[in-house]
């Protein structure tokens, strides 16, 4: 299956691109077939949502971008500088709710853009398989967020192949670590599991949310190693990411999780955590019905 063809293809940018600290127009942001980026996927990124003309949790980004470029030996620009062309792609989405991307590459080039979501995207519930091939915690990469992101793109192409908007991962352990695009979160008796940053997982910000919404909420909250049985008879599960928050998972491998619709665990947890982000819960209910 082809990118043309798929629900994968690349979303166009709102209004201009910044790159290199200038504002460009979208088919103007190139960069030469000689770059790192495009030679060997060398470089890191960032997705952030953006709600009401801001972005969401810019600082614990900003934070990671740097961490993860740090790693990957990429250079980035000084983080008043970004922070600024972060605010300023926020609010030239009409709208204001939508996805803001940071892309740099070792070469030293970084560009940030930004387009819109439909609001609805947001809590939508999803269906789910399991891919075939594993992912392993040893893995140099694991926990980056890396342009060498092409397992996680053929992911999601075999998970829309069969049906589903998400493939899970197994480690090479045996034991489930993370969707293509999200953190999982299984629940059973109210207790809540999810898998831990040792099971090879990117450790997502909303996951980070998620878990101290489930402890504000007096919900035990357990990270460890997490094996499909256990996803198999949950009650409910739900995932977490950036730009779509907490959405239930409803159905794996074609059977229903739990009663195949969202449960009230979930409910209370992605409310919680639209506080905590400061997202008007009210409105984001309206947009979902």
């Amino acid at each position: 299956m082809s990118l043309e063809n798929s629900r994968l293809r690349f979303q166009d940018p709102s209004g201009s691109v910044w790159l290199d600290g200038r504002l460009v127009e979208p088919r103007e942001a190139a960069i030469l077939v000689t770059d790192p980026a495009i030679q060997f996927g060398l470089g890191v990124f960032e997705s952030l949502a953006l709600r009401a003309g801001r972005a969401l949790e810019q600082s614990a980004h900003v934070d990671r971008l740097f961490a993860c470029a740090a790693r990957l030996g990429v250079p980035l620009p000084a983080r008043a500088e970004l922070e600024s062309a972060i605010a300023g792609a926020a609010a030239g989405v009409e709208g204001g709710c939508g996805w803001l991307r940071v892309i740099a590459s070792r070469s030293g080039r970084c560009a940030v853009f930004a387009g819109r979501m439909d609001p609805s995207e947001e809590g939508r519930s999803v269906r789910a398989v399991l891919l075939p091939w594993r992912r392993s915690p040893a893995d140099v990469l694991t926990g980056l967020k890396s342009l060498n992101y092409a397992a996680n793109v053929l992911g999601l192409e075999e998970a829309e192949r069969r049906g589903a908007e998400e493939g899970l991962w197994l480690n090479t352990r045996g034991h489930l670590a993370e969707g293509c695009s999200s953190n999982l979160f299984v629940v059973r008796s109210r207790a809540i599991f999810t898998p831990a940053e040792r099971d090879g997982i990117l450790p997502g910000i909303v996951r980070g949310l998620a878990i101290d919404a489930a402890r504000g909420l007096g919900l035990p909250i357990h990270e460890g190693k997490v094996r499909v049985p256990r996803l198999l008879r949950a009650d409910e599960a739900f995932l977490t990411s950036s730009t779509r928050g907490v959405r239930p998972l409803v159905e794996f491998e074609g059977k229903p999780v739990g009663r195949g619709r969202p449960g009230p665990v979930t409910a209370a947890i992605a409310e919680e955590v639209r506080r905590l982000r400061g997202i008007d819960t009210a409105e984001a209910a309206r947009r979902r019905t």
